[in-house]
Formats: structure tokens, C-alpha cells, sequence
């Protein structure tokens, strides 16, 4: 039997972990804000900071993206054990063919459907609140994203501009090397003393330029060097908002579906329990969904197909070693065939 608050704690951290990682992403877009600005000066930054301020942002993303994925996995987990509890009221052997002793001993006896009623409707609150939280959390991510992809779209614009300007810089120090070759190659001979006085002063005043082209492209490539340095640490927090974004999707998608497995659960042992029994009082969150789901005509429908779907969709983006994991057991368990 599910405790009434057993999902509460997960819930709580995640809620908490997702206020830390909105704060975290949204500092990290206003700083690399600053850094696109025509006047930012990122020369001054201070990357060992801002690459662990950076990291820690998407650190908590993954964290928090870890624990959703916990929920909804645990949910589901207790979503089957009281489905199996509602076919076990008409047949006590079902899912005991595999069963070992100690799952044969603590399942001898059905859970009545008011005991199951209760286990589905606290995981029907806590779906209600996971489900909320993604509802808060995808505009926020989404906003985040398009905010940091247009800063990095300035700093990349402006990293461009640098490279042309170290072109630029090199063809003139290329045109000026040729100048400083061609006089290396013909210089007067030493009769002619006043023209090589004055070819030795055009040398030197092609030399203090040459230094000085040299400068400024070493500048040049100090700046851009910062700018592609900040370009690849916020490219990383960029993938990880999106990311959270394609996370948030795959697993409301699969919550959706979840949900309304459940409310069809719990119509139908609403049909089983005593009359008498008394009525559960559930939150304005936990009606909305079932009212939403009365209100649907399709609600129902294809359930099983469309559950099979959306495991399918949340296995493959959210945990693909998993499929390679089944495959490698495939690969092996075809190998191990005797050959006819």
C-alpha cells in the first residue's frame, strides 16, 4: 500500500531543486547578457568563476531532471502495483507466476478496492503536483533558452567581427613583408650613399609598422580567444536548457498518459467499492485533472497502445542505455541459440 505522503519528500526536493535552477540559469543568462553588450568588456572576466558558475546552473538542471525522472518512474511503478491489485480482485494468481516465496507470502491476500482507491488517489495528488511543476518549469526553460541563444548569437556576431578584423590585420602584415622583401633584394649598392640613407629610414619606418601590425593582431586575437572561451561555456548551458526542455516534454507526455490510466483506474474501482465507503477528499488539482478527463470524449481510448507510445518515447530520449542494454541481451541471447 502507498503511504498517504510517501511521494511528498521527493516532491518537496524537487520543487526546491527546480527554484534553485530557475535562479542559477536565469543569473547566468542576465551575466552572459553583459558580455554581449557592445561595451562588455570580457577581457576583465574572470573565466575560472564564470565556468563554475556556469557548471554548477547546469548541474542543478541535471539534478533537478533527475529527480522529476525518479517521480515519474516511481509513480508508474505504484500505477502497475495497484492495477495488479484491481486484476488480482477477480483472479488472486495474477502476476504470482513469477513470484518468489516472499512475494507469494505478502500477496496472499487482495487489497480491497477502497484500500486500492486510497493508494491511487495519493498517487494521483502527486501527479498533480509533478504535473504542475512541469507547467511552471517548461515557459521558464523555454524563455531562458531563447534569451541565451540571442546573447550568444551577439557574442558569436561579434567574435565574426573579430575574425574579420585579424584577416584584415594579416593582409597587412602580408603586403608589408613583401614591401620588406623587396627591399632586402634591392638595395643600392654602397656609391650610392644618400639613396640607401633613405631606404634605411623607409626600412625602419616599415619595421615600427610591422611591430605595430603585430601588436594589434595579437590584441586582436586576445579578445577573440576570450570571446570563443565564453561562446563554449554558455554553448553548454544552452544545451542543457534545451535539454530540459526535450526532457520536460518526453516526460509530460508520458505523465499525461499516466494520469489518465489512473483516473480510469480509479472510475473503475470506484464501481467496485461498498457504497457505504467513505468518500476520499482529494485536492482542487486532483478533481481538475478528473473532471478534465470526464470532460474528454477520447479519454480512454487506445489507452494501452498510447502508454506503450509514450514508454517507448520516454525510454528512448530520457533513457537510452537502457534500449542498448535490451539489445546487448537480444544480441547475446541469439548468440547463445543452438545452431539448427
Amino acid at each position: 500500500m502507498v503511504r498517504p505522503h510517501s511521494f511528498d519528500g521527493g516532491l518537496d526536493r524537487a520543487r526546491a531543486t527546480l527554484d534553485d535552477a530557475i535562479s542559477d540559469a536565469n543569473s547566468a543568462v542576465a551575466t552572459l547578457a553583459g558580455h554581449a553588450r557592445d561595451g562588455g568588456h570580457v577581457e576583465a572576466v574572470n573565466f575560472s568563476v564564470e565556468e563554475t558558475f556556469v557548471r554548477e546552473a547546469v548541474e542543478l538542471l541535471d539534478r533537478w531532471k533527475s529527480m522529476t525522472l525518479s517521480l515519474v518512474k516511481e509513480l508508474d511503478s505504484a500505477t502497475a502495483h495497484a492495477d495488479l491489485q484491481h486484476r488480482r480482485l477477480f483472479d488472486e494468481k495474477v502476476g504470482l507466476e513469477n513470484a518468489g516465496l516472499l512475494g507469494r507470502a505478502l500477496a496472499r491476500s487482495p487489497m480491497t478496492p477502497e484500500a486500492i482507491i486510497v493508494d491511487l488517489d495519493a498517487i494521483l495528488a502527486a501527479s498533480a503536483e509533478l504535473d504542475l511543476l512541469f507547467k511552471q518549469a517548461r515557459p521558464v526553460f523555454s524563455r531562458c533558452f531563447r534569451d541565451c541563444e540571442l546573447q550568444l548569437e551577439s557574442v558569436i556576431e561579434r567574435r565574426r567581427k573579430l575574425d574579420f578584423d585579424i584577416e584584415e590585420v594579416q593582409r597587412r602584415a602580408d603586403a608589408l613583408a613583401e614591401k620588406l622583401m623587396y627591399q632586402r633584394r634591392n638595395r643600392p649598392s654602397s656609391r650610392h650613399a644618400d639613396l640607401q640613407s633613405e631606404l634605411e629610414t623607409d626600412h625602419r619606418a616599415l619595421l615600427a609598422e610591422q611591430e605595430d601590425i603585430r601588436r594589434q593582431e595579437q590584441a586582436l586575437q586576445s579578445r577573440r580567444t576570450a570571446r570563443q572561451r565564453l561562446i563554449d561555456i554558455y554553448e553548454g548551458l544552452a544545451a542543457a536548457l534545451n535539454g530540459q526542455i526535450a526532457a520536460i516534454g518526453a516526460m509530460t507526455g508520458k505523465l499525461t498518459v499516466d494520469i489518465e490510466q489512473r483516473i480510469a483506474l480509479l472510475k473503475a474501482l470506484a464501481t467496485e467499492a461498498a457504497p457505504t465507503s467513505a468518500t476520499v477528499s482529494r485536492t482542487a488539482a486532483v478533481e481538475s485533472l478528473i473532471q478534465a478527463f470526464e470532460a474528454n470524449v477520447l479519454a480512454g481510448q487506445d489507452l494501452a497502445a498510447r502508454k506503450a507510445h509514450v514508454d517507448a518515447v520516454f525510454t528512448r530520449r530520457l533513457e537510452p542505455h537502457l534500449l542498448l542494454a535490451s539489445a546487448d541481451l537480444g544480441r547475446a541471447a541469439e548468440e547463445a541459440q543452438p545452431e539448427g
